[in-house]
C-alpha cells in the first residue's frame, strides 16, 4: 500500500501494478492477488488516505486551540491532497456518491472536520456564520491557490484566512 501510494503521488494513476510491485520490493503476482484491478489498488489506496486524515482530524480535536486544531488540520489537508492531486480527484469522484457520502472513511472525515468546526466556532475563533459547506468551499479554494503556478504555502494561507 505504501509502495502504491508513493507510485501515484509520484507519478499519477497512470501507474502499472508491475511498477507498483517493483518498487514494494514483491512479485507482480503478490500485487495481482491482492488487488484484481488497479482501480481496487487505487480504491484502497484513498481509503488509506483519507483514515490517514480521518486520525489526525481527531487528534487535531483535542487541542485546547480549537481555532489553530482547524486552521493546521487544514493546511495539512490541502498540502497533503496537493501532494496527491490525482487522488484527491478520486475523493471528489467518491463524494457525489451517496453511499459514500454516509458511510466509510469519507463520511468519517466529514464529521471530524464537523467536530473541528464546530469546536473553533464555539471557541469564537473562527466566523459564526461558517458551516460544512463553506469550509468545503474554502478547502477547494485553498488547494487550487496551493497548486497554482503563483501559489504555494502564501496563497493558501491567504485563502484560509476566510476562517476569519
Amino acid at each position: 500500500m505504501a509502495a502504491a501510494r508513493e507510485a501515484f503521488v509520484a507519478e499519477g494513476l497512470t501507474v502499472s501494478l508491475d511498477e507498483i510491485a517493483r518498487r514494494a520490493g514483491v512479485g507482480a503476482g503478490t500485487v495481482h492477488r491482492h488487488f484484481r484491478t488497479k482501480a481496487e489498488l487505487v480504491d484502497a489506496v484513498l481509503a488509506a488516505a483519507v483514515e490517514d486524515l480521518v486520525v489526525a482530524a481527531n487528534s487535531y480535536a483535542s487541542s485546547d486551540d480549537p481555532g489553530a486544531a482547524l486552521r493546521d488540520f487544514l493546511v495539512r489537508l490541502v498540502t497533503e491532497g496537493a501532494a496527491a492531486h490525482d487522488l484527491a480527484a478520486g475523493l471528489q469522484v467518491d463524494a457525489g456518491n451517496a453511499e459514500a457520502a454516509t458511510s466509510g472513511p469519507v463520511a468519517d472525515l466529514d464529521r471530524a472536520m464537523s467536530l473541528l468546526l464546530s469546536r473553533a466556532r464555539d471557541a469564537g475563533t473562527v466566523r459564526p456564520d461558517l458551516d460544512g459547506g463553506d469550509l468545503a468551499a474554502i478547502v477547494a479554494a485553498a488547494h487550487a491557490a496551493y497548486v497554482h503556478p503563483a501559489g504555494g504555502d502564501r496563497a493558501m494561507m491567504l485563502v484560509l484566512h476566510a476562517l476569519d
